[in-house]
């Protein structure tokens, strides 16, 4: 037994309304969410590190110009052109 349903269990000893009524919230949550050791899914986080040359490989989301948009980009190469770079993307 877990800590949780001993808890639940004394609960209901003092109060069985209440515990009946905690024990009802416990198990709809289980149903929802895994316990123990798991690997919860979510969209992967992002960083901002501007000043930092983009490399082939990185993702990064255009924030200036004509192109600003929320996508993130994948850079398949980076190319240079008078003295700037430029990079290809693919989403």
């Amino acid at each position: 037994m877990s800590r949780l349903t001993d808890l639940i269990a004394q609960t209901k000893a003092k109060d069985p309304a209440l515990g009946e009524e905690l024990e009802r919230e416990v198990k709809a949550l289980r149903n929802r969410r895994a316990f123990g050791l798991n690997f919860e899914r979510h969209a992967p986080e992002t960083v901002e590190l501007p000043g930092r040359p983009v490399r082939r490989g990185d993702k990064v989301r255009i924030t200036a110009g004509d192109n600003a948009s929320d996508k993130v980009w994948r850079v398949l190469r980076v190319e240079r052109a008078q003295a700037s770079k430029q990079a290809s993307k693919q989403r």
